[in-house]
């Protein structure tokens, strides 16, 4: 008989804004959903500020342990964990969770392997993987040194996250990137999911307001310079002037200040906002209230949410056809209309081809939609439950984990 299990859960999480917390909130959900989890806790980061915590029912709770850049969250994490007593830990991560600075970044990422060494059976969500980004796109670009020795503290961070006792990539090309380093790693491809996959009617996109969108962390290789070029161009076309620019989301940390110089700088513009951050119950609202959903990337770094937002809510994607986004593409099956890299004039073509040729556009959407309904978020759920069920049935595990079977 299975007894029910205490699940911790280590992510950045709500009201927080770090990167991941979103994910992190539809994880706790997901687990306190499941009738194979008795509770469920989440390790998460300190608050900047003193903020209510969500109210998400009796089984889950938050404890707020780590620091954004503090090269001790690894410990503070395993003290929370040994006070708790939980019977798996599943880490959401990505290669900035714990901090925007080397040290700080790569000793918080050690913490799952130092987790299982401890006796807590540890399954990793690895967003991103440091061999996955191209370095020379991001604001290392020119810094050959300095990619060097990002790339080789990858490396031993890499080697930290498959000592965990399993690891999930959201991209085959992680997956294979993994494996041919290391071989015997116990690492499976788990797609990103999709939140809400309910049969919902939506409306179709010329009974939409006459409006684009882009959310994201912005001021890195996330940046607003080519959209906004790009949607002058585009209103400069009579029969788009009409349209509006909303643009949903936060500064990245290592870019501070970045929206609101932009947004000094276009305050007379009726037509772009800067909404700031979007709360996680606003999501449906922003997308599909919109027809594109436009992402100003000149690099990636994984198996993009916000596109998987987009598919859910049927606004057709605008993106260039590089890196991650070739991968979400082949191996989820969605797509959009693309443009080349840092270039206004083909994005502005590709928005309004899209604008243009109504069909085509719901046709993508419904398509995106469709491939979104197959991925429903209660798959990666179960998979993370089976992992950990199965950890309990070896040996070697905690005394606690025995007597719970």
């Amino acid at each position: 008989m299975n007894v029910p299990m205490k699940i911790a859960l280590v992510s950045a999480f709500p009201p927080g804004q770090q990167s991941l917390n979103e994910y992190g909130l539809h994880l706790a959900k997901g687990l306190a959903d499941n009738a194979n989890v008795s509770e469920v806790v989440i390790i998460a980061d300190r608050l900047p500020e003193d903020l209510p915590e969500l109210n998400l029912g009796p089984k889950i709770s938050v404890c707020r342990t780590w620091g954004f850049n503090d090269p001790m969250a690894g410990f503070a994490i395993l003290r929370a964990l040994h006070a708790e007593g939980a019977d798996g830990v599943l880490w959401n991560v990505q290669t900035a969770s714990f901090g925007d600075k080397e040290i700080p970044a790569a000793l918080g990422l050690t913490a799952p392997a130092l987790a299982r060494l401890f006796g807590f059976p540890s399954g990793v969500i690895a967003h991103n993987l440091i061999s996955g980004i191209d370095l020379d796109s991001t604001q290392l670009k020119g810094q050959k040194l300095r990619q060097s020795v990002i790339a080789f503290g990858g490396a031993m961070v890499t080697r930290a996250l498959v000592s965990a006792n399993y690891v999930t990539v959201t991209l085959r090309s992680y997956l294979d990137d993994v494996l041919a380093k290391h071989p015997k790693a116990n690492i499976h491809l788990v797609p990103h999911g999709t939140f809400d996959t309910q049969k919902i009617d939506l409306p179709g996109l010329e009974n939409r307001p006459k409006r684009i969108v882009t959310m994201g962390k912005f001021g890195t290789y996330k940046r607003l310079e080519t959209l906004l070029a790009a949607f002058y161009i585009l209103r400069s076309d009579p029969q788009f002037t009409d349209y509006e620019l909303v643009i949903g989301g936060t500064d990245h940390p290592g870019t501070p200040g970045y929206l609101n110089a932009l947004a000094q700088k276009y305050a007379q513009s009726g037509n772009i906002v800067f909404q700031g951050y979007v709360a996680e119950d606003d999501i449906p609202e922003f997308f599909s209230s919109a027809r594109l959903s436009v992402f100003d990337y000149s690099a990636t770094t994984g198996s993009s949410g916000v596109l998987h937002q987009t598919a859910s809510y049927g606004s057709v994607p605008v993106f260039p056809y590089i890196g991650d986004f070739v991968d979400v593409c082949r191996d989820e099956g969605l797509t959009g209309a693309n443009y080349a890299p840092n270039t206004p004039t083909d994005m502005a073509e590709a928005m309004a081809n899209m604008l243009r040729d109504t069909a085509r556009a719901e046709n993508i959407a419904a398509a995106n939609r469709t491939a979104a309904m197959g991925m429903p978020f209660s798959d990666v759920i179960d998979f993370h439950i089976t992992q950990f069920r199965n950890l309990q049935r070896r040996p070697g595990m905690s005394a606690r984990l025995r007597t719970s079977t």
